[in-house]
């Protein structure tokens, strides 16, 4: 039997073989172009604390936008996690205007240039 005697409507034939065509509607929408605020570089010293934690860890704050901050810790936070961030020194006495609170909302592991922990944060309003 040729490959186009047993020729449907719902097949093509593609280089001699019999392909099945999708269904259009089982075929979801594309995905729709999401867009995202600009970031900017900062490579920074940052302070940070748990909400409810007395002591401030240091970190390093990688880039922000105005939706967000992606930084890096020592520690390891999850997912979630609503965190008061500031970028004042250690020396200086704490101001509460210069902090900003930010939920956890992604954990990679970022293998370069060395591999430590990175936290992608979305400002709270």
């Amino acid at each position: 039997m040729e490959p186009s005697d047993n020729f449907s409507p719902d097949t093509t034939q593609i280089d001699g073989d019999e392909m099945e065509e999708t269904d259009p509607s089982a075929v979801g929408e594309p995905r729709k172009m999401i867009n995202r605020a600009v970031r900017h570089e900062l490579n920074i010293p940052m302070r940070y604390r748990t909400e409810g934690q007395k002591d401030w860890s240091t970190g390093e704050a990688i880039n922000m936008s105005e939706s967000g901050l992606l930084f890096s810790s020592d520690q390891l936070l999850d997912l979630d996690t609503r965190v008061q961030i500031t970028f004042q020194n250690i020396d200086t006495p704490m101001m509460s205007s210069g902090t900003r609170l930010v939920r956890v909302v992604r954990r990679i592991l970022s293998n370069w240039p060395e591999t430590r922990v990175v936290f992608g944060a979305r400002f709270c309003s």
